[in-house]
């Protein structure tokens, strides 16, 4: 699951308080630690004291940039006025959200003037989040009591989404070759893709990687062959040759990975299996690598690349997948690709396949390739596309998972049953232009991929 987010705390107050109600501040400051001590509970947190000038604020965003926080949660401990905080909020990448919460749980007969002016920190955040919004700066927001389990889980969520947003934006994805020919759903300005959702693409050297094929260490190469037999039930039609000649394509791509620093990988197999450099083609390399977190995306797609990795950074474990074909007599779908899937999905108790495939559509040679079906229960399943006017969008739904093995099915599947009747469900994703790619995580994750869309400032639709 996700690593231990880093939250930078932003108390405000009014400036005028000071000079009139002196005795307030250091009340405020005794609320906020504790407040700091509820919100470690989400992640580390760094506090060093309450703002009240536009000075201390810059201050204390520059503090949270050196220690390389994920978001900003800021606290209205009073009222406080926007425009203090509007400057560094808009001039920084640092993910925000607004906390509208007190000290003060409930009012009853005792509540008088003394606990309005140590809980009115509400319409300072309504300040805030007016000129944040006219300003076009994404944030979230949450309201709640500091001690309340509820308001703390979302906090916790906007801090995941946050982190998720971070690593999106340091992200590199490599494409190997070109998009599919005519496969116009995932067409991409790249320009476009980095300022909105954060990755940079890079073109894989296809030297670089006939290279690693080429100078792939024996004793290596045997390691991976001994971990393919030890890990899979292996095909008796697949030689030791043709082991040989995919761990070599895997440690090329691994090879790769590490020295161009990527996160996620675009492979169109076509590209490689017209080169005569290349025999045995990545299949195996492309699922055993999104067990370890690298994101894949089909046909040179590197924006399902990108839906994958935001999805593994938001849930723990993601996989490629692709609607292949509808059951409209059992209302499911029929979920498959030509050889990805994340093999720590697949079904316990059951041996994952490594079965031999001659190739891609025509090209390449004889490769090794994972089969299995994948754990039944809850799934997340998330659509990164480019909507009309350039502008990205996440479409996202929740379903279930139905393991169904097809006998002599060479590659990872399983049918999604949809939270709705299909025919509505794949209506309604036609409607929105949703693309032939998708991410899926095991878990119902809908709280978390809605809070990154907003960070990130992308539409989101939820079907």
């Amino acid at each position: 699951m996700p690593g231990v987010p880093r939250l930078g705390l932003l108390g405000l107050m009014l400036e005028l308080y000071d000079r009139a109600l002196p005795e307030l501040k250091p009340e405020q400051e005794r609320f906020a630690r504790e407040l700091v001590e509820s919100l470690q509970e989400v992640g580390d947190v760094i506090w060093d004291g309450i703002a009240v000038t536009r000075a201390e604020v810059d201050e204390r965003m520059a503090q949270f940039r050196a220690a390389d926080v994920d978001l900003v949660v800021v606290v209205h401990l009073s009222y406080a006025p926007s425009l203090i905080a509007l400057p560094a909020l808009v001039r920084s990448d640092i993910p925000v959200i607004l906390f509208s919460t007190q000290e003060l749980a409930g009012i009853d007969d005792s509540f008088g003037y003394e606990a309005m002016l140590k809980n009115h920190g509400v319409h300072g955040a309504q300040d805030l989040a007016n000129v944040l919004r006219r300003a076009g700066k994404p944030f979230g927001a949450v309201t709640g009591h500091y001690q309340d389990r509820r308001a703390l889980a979302e906090v916790a969520e906007w801090a995941v989404a946050a982190s998720t947003v971070r690593r999106l934006r340091g992200a590199e994805i490599g494409r190997v070759g070109w998009a599919f020919q005519d496969m116009g759903d995932f067409g991409l300005d790249e320009t476009a893709f980095l300022t909105q959702v954060g990755p940079h693409v890079q073109q894989i050297p296809l030297d670089l990687l006939a290279d690693g094929v080429a100078a792939a260490p024996a004793g290596e190469v045997a390691d991976l062959v001994a971990d393919y037999r030890a890990s899979y039930e292996v095909a008796p039609d697949l030689s030791d040759a043709d082991l040989e000649a995919s761990a070599r394509a895997e440690w090329a791509m691994r090879s790769v990975i590490g020295q161009l620093g990527l996160s996620g990988i675009s492979l169109h197999y076509e590209v490689l299996g017209q080169d005569p450099r290349f025999g045995a083609l990545p299949f195996a390399a492309a699922a055993r690598l999104l067990a370890e977190g690298v994101s894949f995306g089909g046909e040179g797609d590197a924006v399902s690349s990108a839906a994958v990795l935001m999805m593994h950074h938001l849930c723990g474990m993601s996989s490629f997948s692709e609607m292949f074909t509808l059951d409209f007599a059992g209302d499911t779908i029929f979920m498959s690709h030509f050889a990805e899937g994340n093999p720590l999905m697949a079904r316990q108790g059951e041996p994952i396949q490594m079965v031999r495939r001659d190739g891609w559509v025509g090209s390449g040679g004889v490769s090794a390739s994972l089969a299995f079906t994948i754990e039944p229960g809850p799934v997340t399943m998330v659509n990164l596309t480019v909507a009309p006017w350039g502008k990205f969008q996440i479409i996202a739904t929740r379903g279930k998972a139905e393991s169904f093995l097809v006998p002599g099915q060479p590659t990872p599947h399983f049918r999604l049953r949809p939270a709705r009747p299909v025919a509505e469900f794949c209506n309604d994703y036609l409607l929105h232009g949703g693309s032939h790619h998708v991410a899926v995580s095991p878990g119902h994750h809908l709280g978390r991929v809605r809070k990154c869309a907003k960070l990130l400032g992308v539409d989101y639709v939820e079907l």
